[in-house]
């Protein structure tokens, strides 16, 4: 996740004020964790983003270090956050399904690079490239439905629909975001074991692990009537828009179970990290061919693994996912043994909320302030830090992006940031390192280093007349 184009992370969403934050309960450390630091961090980001409530689990080493929780549950009924508490964990629920796959790969019932004819005869002839690697980072080249997150359609059916539909682009072109990728993988993993998606994973995930929060809801729309199941000790979801808190969550529909829906607690996905440490689950090996990139038809690195996204912090690889923006974020140091995960109540935070919080317990890089290359237009730099402060911030120029990216790009920016949003510290210097003006389109490269030693890479791909087109960040 930790590079991530802000298309990608639109599809990663959909995939009264606020009280003020109670003190943590459950606090307990060791090893000189820096909890303090941590706690005024969430602190911070609770007050500036009207956030109500989140949870924190700090793991290290086959450990369960910290679980900390802070303020509400919900609004109306002023429940306090706990160790129990589910949330929604929209696309972070890829977390089990990424796991789950790679148990069945090391039984031995599934090989990632098998053609997928090899599990479903029936798939069609343009589909005879994919394999069940293509589908689970999301280089499948399936085209997504415009109906699919209100379809009430069985994952066969859904399955069927898709085998008719001509490919979007050619299997490992590109990386490309998307549900239906996931909906071919949950009929392949419900051809092969003969169970459904849910029993698979409470029989081979849930239950050996001793989860006791983690469901899905089952939710319809029937006419004018949502229902859906009781989930004990749930979070309530909330959305803050023009002053004013709204009840706002995703409504996952059963076939999509795969690529997001789950509830879970900060105590249950503690037990993932820690059987994930300790190698109870996935063996290392395993663990790292999920975590490997999908390497692209030309050669290029892709930015999923095996449902995992992948990424950097502090020069050491990381792979996790997030949901909702930061409803879930989850991520792993693998040569650390340290996992953080955070989860909210409050939709539209980026998911910085779990690298920043790692970031707290990793040496920074030697190399933030070296100089880059010589910037032979100032003017341009300035506007474009003046994307990236106004990414957090709320306040974006329309005038930096190309016309095109003002109807498609911008809207999709401005559903993030509020006014001092403690997402990062204060940017302190936007470094150049590279200007690409060869090729369509022009690209330049930046390193913004903020407060004392987080620092990202910013990729802006310009028109000609330096304007945005796109952008991405990268942890470093």
């Amino acid at each position: 996740m930790r590079s991530i184009d802000l298309r990608i992370l639109a599809a990663l969403l959909l995939t009264a004020s606020c009280a003020t934050p109670n003190p943590p309960r459950a606090t307990e450390a060791r090893g000189g964790a820096p909890t303090g630091l941590v706690d005024d961090y969430l602190h911070a980001v609770m007050e500036k983003n009207h956030v109500p409530g989140a949870a924190v689990a700090i793991v290290r080493d086959g450990h369960i270090e910290r679980i900390a929780t802070y303020g509400l549950a919900d609004l109306e009924s002023e429940a306090k956050i706990g160790p129990d508490t589910s949330f929604q964990l929209a696309s972070a629920t890829k977390l089990f399904t990424g796991t789950l796959v790679m148990l069945l790969v090391q039984e031995g019932k599934l090989g990632l690079d098998e053609p997928l004819s090899t599990y479903l005869p029936d798939a069609p002839e343009t589909w005879k490239a994919l394999t069940l690697r293509h589908l689970a980072a999301h280089t499948a080249g399936l085209k997504d439905s415009p109906d699919d997150q209100t379809s009430t359609a069985s994952v066969a059916e859904r399955y069927e629909a898709a085998r008719k539909e001509p490919l979007a682009y050619t299997p490992g072109e590109r990386s490309e975001y998307g549900l239906t990728d996931f909906v071919v993988l949950t009929h392949v993993l419900e051809k092969v074991t003969g169970q459904r998606f849910e029993e698979l994973l409470r029989g081979r995930i849930f239950e050996p692990l001793g989860f006791s929060c983690t469901r899905y809801e089952h939710a319809q729309q029937q006419g004018p009537l949502r229902v859906a199941d009781v989930i004990p000790r749930r979070a309530t979801t909330y959305r803050f828009v023009d002053g004013v808190q709204q009840r706002a969550w995703f409504l996952y529909p059963l076939h999509a179970y795969a690529a997001g829906g789950a509830f879970s607690c900060v105590k249950d996905l503690a037990r993932w990290a820690v059987a994930m440490d300790q190698g109870t689950l996935l063996s290392p090996q395993m663990q790292q061919a999920a975590a490997t990139a999908f390497r692209l038809n030309d050669g290029r690195a892709g930015g999923f693994g095996v449902a995992f996204t992948l990424g950097k912090l502090r020069g050491l690889p990381t792979f996790g996912h997030a949901g909702g923006g930061s409803l879930a974020d989850v991520l792993r140091v693998p040569e650390k043994n340290l996992t953080v995960i955070v989860l909210t109540n409050e939709q539209g935070l980026l998911p910085l909320l779990a690298p920043n919080i790692a970031s707290l317990y990793l040496p920074p890089l030697p190399t933030l302030d070296a100089p880059g290359i010589p910037d032979a237009e100032p003017a341009l730099s300035a506007v474009l830090r003046g994307v990236v402060e106004g990414l957090l911030t709320g306040t974006l120029d329309d005038a930096a992006f190309a016309p095109r990216a003002q109807r498609e790009l911008l809207p999709i920016l401005r559903s993030f940031g509020t006014p001092e949003s403690a997402l990062q510290p204060p940017l302190r210097r936007m470094i150049l390192l590279e200007d690409q003006r060869e090729g369509e389109p022009r690209k330049r490269i930046y390193r913004a280093v903020y407060g004392q030693d987080v620092s990202q890479t910013w990729t802006f791909s310009l028109d000609t007349a330096g304007r945005i087109l796109e952008l991405e960040y990268e942890w470093e």
